[in-house]
């Protein structure tokens, strides 16, 4: 038996890898994972503060759906990884004109299926955002439709409960082992080979590496893109008018602007905003990450007029957060069509965290061969040259 020998090996220690971890040891697999770094990856696209979670997917029912599970998964993972990484405190959906206009399509389809679906909502007017939400100038903003069943993720904080939780289980986990070669024996994958030079063995590998699953199979670069799109970290002076409930999570008019953003965290001192669109092209490996002046000052310029109190409130952190887009934005979760033993979970197109909890049974079904009502969306597709991105949530603009 060859050393280091397993079920299955996962590569990449993300959301989409922890989560495939956990559901296939529950299936009884031998499980072990690889990840380059420590646990979170301190360039990885799950390393943040926070990330929302929101069934607001316009007129889309499956990821609708899909969110809804992903909710309920959420707050059985607060009870099971012992601490509270999600805080369910709503979303708050700006709106530039009336929900029933036309530029407003996107909040229009959310509040029909909250209500077909029978979830708590609310509709706010501009008297109303100026009495419960005064970091919001109601004038650039007066009108809102409000959630009640969302909130955001500590997504730093869980990925490490994950892991702890995913260990406990009797996952096998390896930091600082980097996956460099696939190593095939007749036609079939059977394990890597790390840059470290350890070898890692297996009757089945899921390569779940984010913007690096392309590297490892040359034949993803053309359907795996990284993308970036910018984060800010603000210090506002006035700190209670950002803090929940005077502000939950936030989209600031999102399919047309792209902004969002959370209330003040306490423990980083800062209220975090973000851009949410097609981005800008990122090599994961050489480019700095660093958010360009253009960014900044349109950042500045939108959030001076939309929440007056963040207009010259100290820039303490950027970052250029890593998206992995597909084509067309959804994930991609399926066995390469042409060797053996090998399967791939990638293309989180800005949306992965959010589904957590229900990606890990999507993706063991998957490896399993099992039906499952949501795998087929994500299965190996082809493109042509004229597919987009098909969320409605995105905003469609390429930043400078």
């Amino acid at each position: 038996m060859r050393k280091q020998s397993y079920d299955i090996l996962i590569i990449g220690a993300g959301i989409f890898g922890l989560a495939a971890a956990i559901e296939l040891r529950k299936r009884a697999f031998k499980v072990a994972l690889i990840n380059p770094d420590r646990i979170p990856h301190p360039r990885a696209a799950s390393t943040d503060i926070s990330k929302i979670v929101r069934m607001e997917y316009g007129s889309d029912l499956q990821y609708f759906e899909m969110a809804a599970e992903a909710i309920r998964g959420w707050r059985h993972w607060n009870v099971l990884l012992g601490e509270k990484v999600f805080h369910e405190i709503g979303f708050l959906l700006l709106m530039q004109h009336p929900i029933t206009h036309a530029n407003q399509l996107f909040e229009k389809n959310n509040q029909h299926l909250l209500e077909e679906k029978g979830f708590p909502y609310e509709v706010f007017d501009a008297a109303m955002i100026k009495s419960l939400f005064p970091a919001i100038n109601p004038a650039f903003f007066p009108h809102a439709l409000f959630s009640k069943s969302a909130g955001f993720v500590k997504s730093a904080k869980a990925i490490q409960a994950l892991a702890f939780h995913a260990q406990q289980l009797g996952v096998k986990i390896y930091e600082g082992q980097c996956g460099e070669d696939l190593l095939i024996e007749k036609n079939k994958v059977v394990g890597i080979r790390t840059l470290e030079g350890e070898s890692f063995y297996a009757e089945h590998t899921l390569v779940a590496a984010g913007a690096h699953s392309s590297t490892l199979i040359p034949g993803l670069k053309n359907v795996l893109k990284p993308t970036g799109h910018p984060v800010f970290h603000l210090a506002p002076k006035e700190k209670s008018i950002f803090e929940h409930p005077r502000l939950p999570v936030f989209s600031a008019d999102l399919s047309n602007t792209g902004w969002y953003g959370f209330p003040y965290d306490s423990k980083a001192a800062v209220v975090k905003v973000a851009q949410h669109s097609n981005g800008i092209p990122v090599d994961p490996e050489r480019d700095d990450r660093r958010v360009g002046d253009n960014q900044v000052k349109d950042m500045r310029a939108f959030f001076g007029q939309a929440f007056p109190a963040l207009h010259k409130a100290p820039l303490v952190y950027t970052r250029i957060c890593l998206y992995t887009d597909t084509p067309d934005g959804h994930f991609w979760i399926d066995r390469f069509p042409t060797v053996e033993g090998l399967s791939v979970a990638s293309g989180g197109s800005g949306h992965a965290m959010k589904m957590g909890p229900v990606l890990g049974p999507i993706i063991a079904d998957m490896i399993e061969e099992k039906s499952n009502p949501w795998l087929d969306r994500f299965r190996r597709r082809t493109f042509d040259g004229g597919v987009s991105p098909q969320e409605e949530a995105r905003f469609f603009k390429e930043i400078s």
